[in-house]
């Protein structure tokens, strides 16, 4: 592993060399990063719909199997990333080819998070103004979002320790809101028939789980791009266990337990019904920076490999994402792109099942037998496509898993049927 630094100034000097011992970080860390991107504003409007699906005993157990479920797929992608040191466009190389990773795989990933950049830049816009409004303040809705998008997208530019750091601040914030928000409704809702009383909308129980796996599928795909800064893989698993599975449970049953007592499940309403409109203002302003910051960063290294730039270029690749993302926002991106959000939730995980297979079976899970394929790897894309129909098509189980379990097993045939089951390869 190369011991020149990446961060040598206050930017990433180089994202797509290995990140050298000397700037790897405790776990902590880093689950304070997959903790902000899930303590946001659409997982707790997940938890207020679920509530009005499920019983809060369902509830419970759908949020406990589908926080396992990502677990498990954050771990495998997160320990590729902590044992390579590399960035999600960069590993994705090995399973891909160098060209397949850098214009097919990163072009969907890239699409998909300046995409969420926006959502997270017009949910950001759109709730200060919905707040302000009811004190009677006004604001441009463009000039809003534009501003607040601007402001958010620093630290994404800057890189991954401003993350952290931001998210070190907004996190806790966000969970006090949400402690006063469940002790001000506990007493507006009976508990008791939470637990036991039909839901007024049924769903199922597969239906509840693939809600909570949709809310950070495809961050489970990206996990590389910040477990890179691990120091080893226990640690690298301990950041996901921290970081996502209890905040997942606390943030659906807080959604839960407030849209039941308000009857909204626009959390932007919730706070204001709540009394607190300032407050919870700059409280969901904050929780919204954490997630679009996790966006725009992992965009802008996928526009990074898309444009076959260097990795010093990066900062620059995330504000082309991050303005791309906010000017989708004005037009209103949440209004428009909803299904096609939906639809990408779908087609990014099976990336992450085509690179386990390849990491974890073919390689043997060794940092050593890890390289770069030149070229196009097509068994790796037909392996994708097929994954992504199986997500789609399939009428039973759950949609991202059957896309990650089809497009690695198709993958693991595909390549023993080509004779390309060997640990070593043609290298850059």
């Amino acid at each position: 592993m190369s011991e020149k630094g990446i961060q040598s100034t206050v930017f990433e000097d180089d994202a797509f060399v290995p990140v050298p011992e000397s700037e790897r970080h405790g776990w902590w860390k880093t689950s304070f990063v997959w903790a902000g991107s899930s303590i946001c504003v659409p997982v707790i409007m997940i938890g207020a719909m679920l509530i009005a699906g499920l019983n809060m005993a369902e509830m419970i157990i759908a949020t406990i199997i589908g926080s396992a479920i990502l677990s498990v797929i954050f771990c495998l992608q997160g320990m590729e990333g902590t044992d390579t040191g590399l960035p999600t466009a960069i590993v994705a190389r090995s399973a891909f080819g160098k060209e397949g990773a850098a214009v097919l795989i990163s072009l969907a990933l890239a699409t998909t998070l300046v995409s969420w950049a926006g959502y997270d830049a017009q949910v950001a816009g759109e709730s200060f103004l919905q707040i302000l409004a009811l004190n009677d303040v006004t604001f441009n809705r463009e000039a809003t979002i534009i501003i607040l998008g601007l402001i958010m997208l620093t630290v994404s530019i800057v890189g991954e320790k401003f993350i952290t750091k931001l998210n070190l601040v907004a996190v806790p914030a966000l969970i006090l809101l949400c402690i006063y928000g469940i002790v001000s409704c506990w007493g507006m809702v009976d508990i008791v028939a939470l637990f036991t009383a039909e839901p007024p909308d049924p769903i199922s129980l597969i239906e509840g789980i693939t809600l909570v796996v949709g809310a950070q599928a495809v961050g489970s795909t990206i996990a590389p791009d910040y477990h890179r800064f691990c120091r080893n893989r226990k640690e690298s698993c301990l950041a996901i266990l921290v970081g996502i599975p209890p905040y997942l449970l606390f943030l659906m049953f807080a959604g839960a337990i407030m849209g039941s007592a308000t009857g909204e499940s626009d959390i932007t309403m919730v706070i204001a019904n709540l009394g607190i409109p300032i407050i919870g203002l700059i409280v969901l302003v904050l929780a919204t920076w954490t997630t679009m910051a996790t966006d725009a960063y992992t965009g802008g290294l996928a526009i990074t490999s898309l444009l076959h730039l260097r990795g010093t270029k990066r900062a620059l690749a995330t504000a082309i994402a991050g303005i791309c993302g906010i000017l989708l926002a004005l037009f209103g991106i949440m209004d428009y792109f909803s299904t096609f959000l939906d639809l990408m939730a779908s087609c990014i995980p099976p990336i992450a099942g085509v690179m386990i297979a390849d990491y974890w079976i073919l390689k043997k899970g060794k940092p050593e037998n890890w390289h770069e394929t030149k070229g196009v790897n097509w068994l790796g894309i037909i392996s994708v496509a097929l994954g992504v129909v199986a997500a789609l098509f399939v009428p039973f189980g759950i949609p991202t898993i059957n896309g990650v379990v089809v497009a690695l097993v198709a993958y693991l045939i595909l390549m023993s049927v080509a004779g390309k089951t060997v640990l070593a390869g043609p290298q850059e």
